[in-house]
């Protein structure tokens, strides 16, 4: 079977694949072998058909078949995608002026209360042009055709997709900026998002110490806005500093953050503020002994999660972290040829002040033969 796909102006679609089904007299749905075909520049396609009519099955990021596509083997077909509906927008300055090169990101708004809802955008960043406008594929099902029928592929129209969407924009030297949108009034004729950003507010910076006065050596810091949840904003503090440029005006609660354990936060920080966010309790080395039911040690066992990243056990069965803050850590474990296993570590604090303590050592079975 051969054929092309062109748009609703008979120009062709260039990009993309196509995945061939083939459905038969008696019901029976597959994919064709070696039917996965990419288009060429004029949209041209040529692959392998079956005796019975082939489904081809479009992927691309912006286009869906105008209608379903039936392909009888030994014909030439002319198939037609169209479009997908579009999210406009425009970022601009307190003027009105575009603001060009702002990274444009959509989410379901925090409030959103539907837990199955999926977000109705094919993507969901983008970036705006020099005259500040912006664009993303909305989401919407293909026609069903009887290939998709056959394998219970046409999803219930009822699967819910957010009916609103928040719209947010950050840009160098500007604060970020946010518009809630609702997709019915989107779809009317020449609408068009507008997110607005100020000029940033003055940086945030500070540092972030153990007791002794060292760095965390794996730590970050967060700084959410209390007025606008769905601001954050993230900075890395391994060599003890941090600091957060393009702010919004208001408060923002810091966060500092090691091996996923939150070990300091500050509340009600202001823009302009220098902060000093102080670990109490030391930091201390942690060592895991893994072994089997007779307590031999077992070798070459993966560790992962927490302040292990992705260790393996040495020959007796010893994997070790350094300066580890008190706190719960699921770590994910796997032994040579074995399922993985979770499991909680709870690493307690010293009752030291300052670095120095002994390791903190948790013996873990494994199980095995005995």
């Amino acid at each position: 079977m051969r054929g092309r796909v062109v748009d609703e102006d008979g120009a062709p679609v260039g990009e993309g694949q196509l995945v061939l089904w083939c459905a038969t007299a008696g019901g029976e749905v597959a994919r064709i072998e070696g039917g996965v075909l990419t288009l060429d520049e004029e949209g041209r396609f040529e692959g392998p058909a079956c005796s019975g009519e082939v489904c081809p099955e479009l992927r691309h990021p912006s286009r869906v078949p105008a209608e379903p596509w039936i392909v009888v083997s030994g014909t030439e077909a002319v198939l037609e995608a169209r479009a997908l509906p579009r999210l406009w927008g425009r970022v601009v300055d307190p003027d009105g002026n575009p603001v060009g090169g702002a990274v444009v990101v959509v989410t379901l708004p925090p409030d959103e209360d539907d837990p199955s809802a999926v977000l109705p955008v094919v993507s969901s960043r983008t970036s705006s042009d020099d005259d500040g406008e912006f664009s993303l594929a909305r989401i919407e099902r293909p026609p069903c055709d009887p290939c998709r029928q056959a394998r219970d592929a046409c999803p219930d129209p009822l699967v819910p997709a957010g009916d609103r969407v928040l719209v947010t924009a950050r840009a160098p030297g500007w604060g970020p900026g946010a518009r809630e949108v609702w997709l019915d009034e989107a779809d009317e004729a020449d609408a068009l998002v507008e997110v607005t950003l100020r000029p940033a507010a003055a940086m945030i910076h500070g540092r972030l110490l153990d007791a002794g006065g060292r760095p965390l050596p794996r730590a970050l810091v967060l700084a959410r806005s209390e007025a606008r949840t769905h601001e954050q904003h993230r900075a890395d503090a391994g060599d003890g500093t941090f600091a957060f440029e393009a702010l919004a005006e208001g408060s923002y609660t810091l966060r500092a953050i090691q091996d996923g354990v939150e070990v300091a936060r500050r509340e009600g920080v202001e823009p302009g503020q220098e902060v000093d966010l102080v670990l109490e309790a030391a930091l201390r080395d942690v060592e895991l002994r893994l072994g089997d039911a007779r307590g031999r040690p077992w070798p070459e066992v993966s560790v992962e999660g927490g302040p292990f990243g992705r260790q393996r056990s040495d020959g007796d069965g010893r994997v070790r972290a350094e300066r580890v803050a008190p706190g719960t850590y699921i770590l994910r474990i796997r032994p040579g040829g074995r399922a993985a296993r979770a499991y909680d570590l709870e690493v307690p604090a010293s009752g030291a002040t300052e670095e120095g303590s002994l390791p903190w050592v948790e013996e873990i079975e494994l199980g095995g033969e005995e």
